[in-house]
Parts: C-alpha cells; sequence; structure tokens
C-alpha cells in the first residue's frame, strides 16, 4: 500500500527517447503517476498520441499526461494550434476569446491522450524586467489576471460527455511575477511585504480556487514576508504551501511542484532532502526528472520518521481524486487513441479562426501614429532561434504572400545587429522612403536576453530614423522592449510570434485594419 501510495506523488519529467523507455517501466511498476511531454517527444499529433498510447497501456494505475501549453498545443507539438500569448488575450481583455483559447487548447489535447494542462499562469507581471513571466501572464493587473485566468480555467476544465477530462495548472503559486531572475537559473524572490503580496500577487490564485483549478503549480521563488527561512522557496516552504495555501485560502486541489530539475533547487538542494520536503511542505505531486530517486527518498523519509506515513496517504487521496474525474471511479485504463484520429482533430481550420481573432483583438499602438507605407516599403525582421516550425525569414515571406504583400522588401537582420546590417537597412529605408522592424522575441527559459532588445537594435531604428526615414517598430513579443525604440515613429505590440500574430501586424501596418488591444501592463 504504501508504495503505490507513494507512486502517485511521481509526476515524470521525460527529456528524451531513453527516459520515456525508464519510465514506461516505472509505469508498469505503479512507481509514477504520470509523464510529463516535451517538444522533442511532440513532433506532431500521430507521434504523440502513439507515446500516449503505449505509456497508458503499460501503466498500473491510468496516468496524468501533462504539458505545457500556455499558448495551445502548438507551443509545445508540431501540427496543433498556435495560439497567441496570454498576454495578447490580456490585450484583447475579451472573456469570449480567452474562453475559446481554452476550449481549442483543451480540445486539442484530448484528442492526444493529455488529460493536464499547465495553464493559465497565474503570475501578475508587475515588473518590467522579468525575463520569464513577462508575455506568459494575462498583465499587471490582479484584477485582469484573476478574471481572465478563471474563464481560461472554467474553458479548459469544462466537462465533455460528462466527464472532466482536461484539467487545468495553475501557475505559480505564490506569485512570480515581481521578480527579475529566471528561476531556471537562480533562486529568485519576491522581497515584498505581506499587504502587497495580499494586493498583487494573491488574488488570482484565490479567483482560481473559487473556480475549482484541479491544480496549483509553487513557484521556486522566496518569499521572506510568508516564511522567514532564508532562501527557502515556495516549494520547499510548509507556511506557504499549508499555513497560507491550505488553510487559510482553503485551497483542497493538487499542489504540484514546478520541475525539480531547475536551477533554483537542484544547485541549492540536495536532491533527496528537496523532494521529500517538497512532500512535507505540502506537495502532492513532485514534477522531477529523477524519479527512481524520488521514489526511494520518500519511502526511505516514511521508514526513518522523517516524514509521516499519514502525509503521503492525504497526498496519494488527493491525486486519486482527480484522476477520478479524468477516468471515472473504476480508474479504468483509458481507450487506445485512432492515430488518424487524431491527426483530423488537431490544427483544425476552425482552431486558426480562434488564433486569428486572438491575433486581430490583441495588437496595440503603444505610441505614435501610423503612416501608409509605399509602393515598395521595406520590412526589417530579426531572426530568432525556435524549437520547431520555420524560420522567422520563411514565415515573414509566407504571411507576406498570405495577405497579398508581395511587393514588399524583406531585410533580415540579428537581434544584435552589425554596422554592415546597419549600413543596409539604412540604405533600402531610404530607397523604400517607409520602413517597419519587426523584433521576434519570446520568453525563454535559461535565456533571459531572448525577450529582450539590444542596445544595436534600438541604434538600428535610430539611425534610419536618423536618415529621414519614418519607421514603425512592432514587437512580436514583449511590450516592454518598446521604449527602447524612442526615434521610432510609432510602436506597436503584438505579444506573440505565432503566424496568427504576425498577419494580424502585417494587416494593422498596411493599413487594411485598425489595432484595437489596449496595453495590459505599464512601461517605463
Amino acid at each position: 500500500m504504501l508504495d503505490e501510495q507513494i507512486g502517485q506523488l511521481i509526476w515524470a519529467f521525460i527529456s528524451n527517447m531513453e527516459d520515456f523507455a525508464s519510465a514506461e517501466q516505472a509505469a508498469r511498476a505503479g512507481r509514477i503517476s504520470g509523464i510529463w511531454l516535451l517538444p522533442t517527444q511532440m513532433h506532431s499529433p500521430a507521434e504523440t498520441a502513439e507515446l500516449v498510447n503505449r505509456v497508458q497501456a503499460a501503466a498500473k494505475v491510468p496516468l496524468l499526461i501533462g504539458v505545457d501549453a500556455e499558448a495551445g498545443l502548438g507551443l509545445v507539438m508540431g501540427g496543433a494550434t498556435y495560439l497567441p500569448t496570454a498576454m495578447a488575450l490580456g490585450a484583447a481583455n475579451d472573456p469570449d476569446l480567452v474562453r475559446a483559447a481554452a476550449e481549442v487548447t483543451a480540445a486539442e489535447a484530448r484528442a492526444c491522450g493529455i488529460n493536464a494542462v499547465a495553464a493559465p499562469v497565474l503570475d501578475v507581471n508587475i515588473n518590467p524586467a522579468n525575463p520569464i513571466i513577462n508575455t506568459r501572464s494575462f498583465g499587471a493587473s490582479p484584477e485582469l489576471v484573476g478574471r481572465l485566468g478563471t474563464v481560461f480555467v472554467d474553458g479548459l476544465q469544462a466537462p465533455v460527455n460528462g466527464r472532466q477530462d482536461v484539467l487545468a495548472i495553475g501557475k505559480h503559486f505564490p506569485g512570480h511575477g515581481d521578480t527579475v531572475e529566471d528561476s531556471h537559473l537562480k533562486l529568485a524572490a519576491v522581497r515584498q511585504p505581506r499587504e502587497r503580496l495580499d494586493a498583487v500577487e494573491l488574488p488570482p490564485f484565490r479567483d482560481a480556487i473559487a473556480a475549482d483549478a484541479a491544480m496549483l503549480m509553487t513557484s521556486h521563488v522566496a518569499y521572506p514576508a510568508l516564511d522567514p527561512a532564508p532562501d527557502q522557496p515556495a516549494t520547499l516552504s510548509r507556511p506557504i504551501l499549508t499555513d497560507l495555501l491550505r488553510n487559510e485560502m482553503g485551497y483542497q486541489g493538487v499542489v504540484v511542484t514546478d520541475c525539480m530539475n531547475m536551477y533554483s533547487i537542484a544547485h541549492n538542494f540536495e536532491p533527496r532532502e528537496s523532494h521529500v520536503q517538497a512532500v512535507a511542505a505540502g506537495c502532492d505531486l513532485l514534477l522531477t526528472h529523477v524519479w527512481d530517486l524520488a521514489f526511494d527518498a520518500l519511502k526511505t523519509a516514511v521508514r526513518e520518521g522523517t516524514l509521516a506515513e499519514e502525509q503521503i496517504a492525504c497526498a496519494a487521496q488527493r491525486v486519486r481524486k482527480i484522476k477520478v474525474q479524468i477516468f471515472g471511479e473504476s480508474m479504468s485504463r483509458p481507450a487506445s487513441l485512432d492515430l488518424q484520429t487524431v491527426s483530423a482533430a488537431v490544427g483544425s481550420p476552425e482552431s486558426a479562426q480562434v488564433a486569428k481573432r486572438i491575433a486581430t483583438g490583441s495588437v496595440t499602438v503603444v505610441r505614435g501614429t501610423l503612416t501608409s507605407p509605399g509602393d515598395r516599403p521595406l520590412i526589417i525582421a530579426t531572426r530568432m532561434a525556435r524549437r520547431f516550425g520555420p524560420s522567422v525569414d520563411s514565415q515573414l515571406r509566407t504571411a507576406l504572400a498570405a495577405i497579398g504583400w508581395e511587393n514588399a522588401n524583406v531585410l533580415m537582420v540579428d537581434p544584435t545587429p552589425d554596422t554592415s546590417q546597419v549600413r543596409k537597412a539604412v540604405e533600402q529605408a531610404r530607397i523604400a522612403h517607409w520602413a517597419a522592424l519587426l523584433h521576434f522575441n519570446r520568453v525563454a527559459s535559461f535565456d533571459p536576453e531572448a525577450v529582450s532588445a539590444s542596445d544595436e537594435l534600438a541604434d538600428l531604428a535610430a539611425t534610419v530614423s536618423a536618415a529621414g526615414v519614418a519607421i514603425t517598430v512592432a514587437s512580436l513579443g514583449s511590450p516592454y522592449v518598446l521604449p527602447r525604440f524612442a526615434a521610432a515613429s510609432a510602436t506597436l505590440c503584438t505579444y506573440s510570434t505565432c503566424d496568427a500574430a504576425l498577419h494580424a501586424v502585417l494587416h494593422v501596418l498596411r493599413g487594411d485594419t485598425r489595432a484595437p488591444g489596449t496595453l495590459p501592463v505599464e512601461l517605463q
């Protein structure tokens, strides 16, 4: 009985196919509760479904299958719908669009056998220098984040055929929006008094609890006002997870750790101790890359009396409760997915229309007045690394052809352009008499600079402007980079690099449509 209960507390974080094979064996032995897939295993809906079929067939107890899909399944899986970010939804500020985004995400997850989606982000991005939350947040207003987050939870968890088979994981409790560090790289801290936390960070989580969010994910961030122990991240803090979240806020759902392989935990705490401490603090599920170590550590801690068996039993019962929502009281093994049906159900034109509606409603003129492009307009775009999908160059040229703006010239530059690229931009801008700079940037784990703008890129825009050519700068990503482009005649934001966002901003630049979005954050 103890072994079975411990197994239900462990969520295997899968980095490669070797990991998958190991997790499959652990599932067969009942030593894990679920698997968490990454893009490296999700090249297509059929490939994803095939893996899910395989591991569910092997499992002693039906598994949670989790993914990070804050911007739809297309964020992590080829062939799925890539939606604009949460901040784009915040800019559109339309609950109907939020619900539609959640429903598309749930439908595509369900089709592939995925039953747990790490969304919505409930962090209030109040710090412009935040490199890891940023556009993943709905905005800088607790009211906005709570209101839209609740709608997303409702849409994601809406029952289908009488069963709630896709569950939300709200994150990152008690709030990661006021940090300047990426917790993948450093142990960050929110050094605000309890009064400020009550006013800003905690309200969206209270709203999500009221909306019956099935799971909440912890942050690997320290909060001295909530737990005075030095450098104690929320994931390992009983005052935060039990005293505050359980007892004071009344949360009865499942508490999931952020991945235990992140620097903030893995490089600051001994692995066996950190996994035990997380459960002792109040976590029910350990999202971990070392599932065998976690299992053995918990079992040893119970035998040695450093972890109460009752704590294990209560956590396992909470996990069972959400699994019953998915699989029914009998906990029956899910039916095998038909791979052809899966492929037809994911990435549909109807889902693409939802992405288009969100993108069209979110484009925001942040400053200035747009001018009409000439006969041979120049579009300068920054290159950006991607995990999968086409290059920015290919994406942009395809988008221009799709909207019939084939007379536009394209100049690709590096995010940190050198002098020759700046010179070429000025030469081509003078010929065009009109230029737009599209800066593609995104939040990227382990790479804080991926969501910023370089001095050299800002200088390029200033140099084009100084040459007598009005230049419009559009951030396909973070709005926080736009104050760097003071020389631009106008600045816009799409909050996203997805196809729908690119099409929407091109239509605005050409003058086909207006930009109705409202900036959901404050810029310095």
